[in-house]
Formats: C-alpha cells, structure tokens, sequence
C-alpha cells in the first residue's frame, strides 16, 4: 500500500482521487448509536463510501491510495436544518423587524446575501457542515441551488422558495420571500409559480395570535398540506405556539422548524407527533440573538469572531454610532432594559419541550435559523449545538440530530448522515473524540464531500478588506485573543511616515490588552475606507471612555495576516 500523507502536514487544499482510497484504522463515530468504533477501514470509491469494516476484515491491494487514521476520528459531515441565503445575519436584513432601509436600502442588502451565497458555503464546509436546508426565502433561492452549489465543492443544498404565509411582509419589495395566501385559488397561484423550479419541499409560514386565531387559517393550511403531499413533497411549517403547532400536525405538517414556546407540550400530544413520525428544529438561539443584538448584548461567541462573514457580523454593532434620531425606539429601549424577562421565559420552555420530545423518541434536527439578525451563517452551528447541550441533550443525541436526524425528516437518509456502504463520501476526520466535547468539532482537519479531501484551513480565502474589518470586530468586542489572530508574528506599528512604535506580536498584544481593560466604552467607527491592493487605509473615529479621536489608519496585509500598521494622527 502506499501512503497518501500524513494528516498532519497535509497542504492541499482538494484532492480529487483516481481511484479507491482506505481510510485506514480510524475510529468510526456511529452517530446512530452514540459509539465510538476503533480498527476501523473505510473505503471510498467515486462520491461513494465502498465499504465500512474493521481493519482486519478489509485487505488494502498493494499500490492502493491510503489514509492513516491512526489516533483520529471518523464523523459524517453535518447539516443545518433550518437557514436563510437571503439573510445575511446582519443588522439590515430584517426590515420587517427592524427598518433600517433609510440607512441601507434593502435592495442593496438583498443583493449582498446573494453575492455572499458562495461566501457562506465555504464557510458552512469549514465548520464541517455538508448539507443547508434553506427553509423559505425568494426565488432566487433556486439561484443558488441550481447555479452557485454546483459551480465547486460545496455541500449539498435543499431549498423552498417563498413562504406560504398568513400575513404579508411588504418591506421586503419586488421577489418576497414570504407571500400572504387568503385562499385556494391564491394558494395554487404560488404552487403554480414554484413548482416549475422543482422546490425540495414547502413551507407555511401559520402566524396566529388574539387577532387572527390559528383556527381561522386551519383549512387553507390543510388544503396547503394536501397539494403539497400530492406533489409528493414534505410540508415544514413554522409554528411556535402549542395549539398552532397542534392544528398544523393535524393538517399534514412533516417538519416542524421552531420550538414551542408559551407553553409545556402535553404527552398525548407527543405520542401523536411520534405516530406521525414528526421532525422538530428547535431553533433555540435565534429569537433570543436578535434580543442580544438589539440590547447591545452580544456575547461575542469565539466562532463568530473567527469565522462568520466579517461585515455581516461587524454591523451588529453599528448602533454604536447612531445618533439619537437615527436609533429606532425600540433599540433605545432595549438598551436600557435589557433582554426582557419574557424571552428568558420562551426560551426555558423552548429548552424544556426539547428533552422531553427528544426523551419521547420525537426526530430531533439541528437547525439555527442562520440569517436572521445576529445568527451568523455557519458560525451559528457549534452555538446552537451548546444551547441544545444546556437544554440537557447528550453529546451523542446532539451529534444524531446533527447528522442522520435531519436526513431521515427530509427524506434523504439513503444519501448521507451516517458512514455507511453506499452513501455520500461526506464525512469530517477530526483530531479530538467529539462524543467527550462538542468543543472537538474545532478539530476538523479534513472534510470529505462527495469523495474529494478538502483541507480544512485552506477552505476560508479572505481578502485584505475581510481581515481589516475582521481585527476591528476583535477591537470593539474587546477581545485581545480574536484581535490578535488578525496579526502576523512580526507585526510592526508606525506612527507616520517611518517612526517605528511597536515590532512583533507579543509587544504589541501587552499593549493592547492593558488598552481593552483600561478603557470604558470603547467603540471604533469607520468613517470612510479605501482598498488598494493589499493595504487598506481606515479612516477611524474611536470613542474610548469620554472621549471621540480621529486617526487614518494604514494596513498592509500579507498570507492572511495584517503584517504593518501606520498611524496618521
């Protein structure tokens, strides 16, 4: 046999094989029985995974391409069941929540999630997820689909288009990703529309409240379910109160996408849900973000520092430098309250029916809402995957319904979510054991998807601009560690032209880190930028303690990292 390399040191950044490759004495995380399986082989042949077996139960052919799994580990890659392409995560992508369309115009929002659609992919692979279920959006969702996953390696992709909904969203313009049905005949216009792009499902948006019980709208939601299931397709509905989650099972809904949340599901509800073999997306960050957001709580997880698209997540600060009369109330308001006592509430609830459904038997699938304000594309996931631990899941219950439980509510558990003979080569190897902490997931080396070797760290290219503007949401998140990353080891700062103030990354990161602790209030604004090859020149007004200062800013950029700084003051 001959050895392809050793993990350790692998430097491409694809590999594509001409022939069958051994992944040779790995140990094999079973996600269906929560095991971890030492000695084992799997073999790849094409997209496929050829074989599964113990190592000494397989005879690798002399010549044959080789993998040494030795002291590493062997997982499927995973899914995010619940994500959004046409939301961006940021702070304008929501105006039918938020209005912020007289600072940036929705069409100028709208247009960069669909730029950043490849952006986003990459990213979802790096953290090891190979399958986005985009669950209601414009039609451009079949854009990306059709037209942007296929165009490189990137996971695979099941989408709707716009929701079947009981209210209407007009902040949203031309192409709405949500369109309000009051009939039949309405109804069969929007099936009409979408079911020519070949949807992977559909989905209702069943909005009830004191004015519009989820009584009102139960029999068009059935006749929803009826053509959708006669178009041989599963029927998702977003739900969050017990009765209207109730009606919607009962009109047809396979996958319910949000968690119950005013109240404690009863058991012979659940035992119903189990009959009907019901998959339910908890989803239990993403209404409690846009509070942490909106407060000016954000908590600054380390992923979303690291990984997540550096401009969507940098504007959640951007309240930072409103004026008074360009803040909405409501974030005025919120500012000084805090989070309020009802959301802490809706999501105990949420936590509490999560175990119980998840104890009962109920196909739990991960899911993040990923889009909406403050739940980042792809860094959102190991989040989500905390809060369903908090909430007392096992690590292997997660791990599951990170896996094969959402392949099985949607159908495609013959093509991939676990590694099995026969299925989707799409697997991470990893260098840490993530059934002992979901903390391991941070160790993935290699993401195979369909088959090709993808190095992990070379799957995420960003531009001088991304890493300029990623080392200023370390600074005003105050985090020396997320702040220094953006750095090389031989960093040198200057003070206009050539004054040499600080060389290498230890001087600096002392200094810097005394800086963050001393001072209240700091805040940077970026007044105006300019990129020009690999330097990008800020022009920047910090607030720190009492105090607004004005400086331009310099910043050379190379392999990756910020390498020299002038200050102009």
């Amino acid at each position: 046999m001959k050895p392809l390399f050793f993990l350790s040191s692998l430097c491409l950044s694809i590999t594509l094989f001409s022939q069958s490759v051994y992944i040779s004495n790995i140990t094999l995380i079973d996600v269906k029985t929560g095991k971890a399986i030492p000695g084992q082989t799997v073999v790849i042949n094409g997209e496929k995974i050829e074989q599964v077996a113990a190592i000494n139960k397989i005879k690798i052919p002399a010549g044959a391409q080789v993998i040494d799994g030795t002291a590493q580990f062997l997982m499927p890659g995973m899914t995010d069941a619940h994500i959004h392409f046409f939301q961006s995560g940021g702070l304008y992508t929501r105006p039918d929540v938020i209005d912020f369309r007289k600072k940036v115009p929705y069409e100028k929002e709208k247009a960069f999630g669909l730029q950043n659609a490849r952006d986003y992919l990459h990213r979802y692979l790096r953290m090891g997820i190979t399958t986005v279920i985009d669950v209601g959006g414009p039609m451009s969702n079949f854009v990306v689909r059709d037209s942007i996953a296929p165009s490189a390696v990137f996971p695979n992709v099941l989408v709707t288009g716009p929701l079947f909904s009981m209210v209407d969203r007009t902040q949203f313009g031309d192409d709405k990703p949500i369109i309000r049905i009051t009939n039949e005949q309405e109804a069969d216009q929007l099936f009409q529309k979408m079911l020519p792009q070949k949807p992977d499902f559909i989905k209702i948006w069943y909005i009830a409240g004191n004015a519009m019980p989820a009584e009102k709208n139960f029999s068009l939601v059935k006749y929803i379910a009826g053509q959708t299931h006669k178009n041989g397709l599963k029927l998702t509905v977003h739900a969050t109160e017990l009765n209207t989650a109730k009606l919607a099972v009962e009109a047809g809904a396979d996958i319910l996408v949000h968690s119950v949340t005013d109240a404690v599901i009863p058991d012979d509800i659940i035992k119903v849900w189990k009959e009907k073999k019901i998959t339910y997306i908890p989803t239990l960050i993403v209404g409690l973000n846009y509070y942490r957001v909106f407060s000016g709580r954000l908590p600054n997880h380390p992923q979303d520092l690291a990984w997540a698209n550096a401009f969507a997540y940098g504007s959640l600060t951007d309240p930072e430098a409103m004026t008074d009369t360009e803040m909405p109330f409501v974030l005025k308001s919120l500012r000084k309250t805090g989070i309020p006592a009802s959301e802490l509430k809706e999501d105990s609830i949420a936590g509490l029916n999560l175990t119980k459904l998840q104890k009962a038997g109920i196909n739990i699938a991960s899911g993040t809402d990923a889009g909406n304000i403050g739940t980042m594309h792809a860094t959102s996931f190991l989040q989500e995957l905390e809060a369903m631990q908090k909430a007392g899941l096992s690590n292997a219950e997660i791990l599951k319904a990170s896996t094969i439980n959402p392949a099985i509510g949607f159908g495609k558990d013959t093509l991939w979510g676990s590694i099995e003979k026969g299925k989707n080569a799409d697997m991470l190897l990893l260098e840490k054991n993530p059934l002992e902490s979901l903390q391991y997931l941070n160790t993935i080396k290699v993401v195979f998807k369909n088959g090709k070797l993808l190095n992990a760290d070379s799957l995420i290219t960003e531009s001088p601009e991304e890493i300029v503007q990623r080392q200023l949401n370390g600074y005003n998140a105050k985090d020396i560690d997320a702040f220094m990353d953006t750095y090389s080891d031989d960093i040198e700062l200057y003070d206009f032209p050539a004054k040499l103030i600080s060389k290498g990354k230890e001087e600096m990161k002392k200094s810097y880190a005394g800086f963050f602790q001393r001072v209240p209030n700091l805040y940077c604004e970026i007044v105006k930028r300019i990129t020009i090859g690999n330097k990008v020149i800020d022009h920047e007004k910090v607030r720190a303690g009492q105090q607004t200062l004005g400086a331009v800013a310099i910043y050379e950029v190379k392999n990756g990292k910020i390498s020299k700084v002038t200050f102009i003051r």
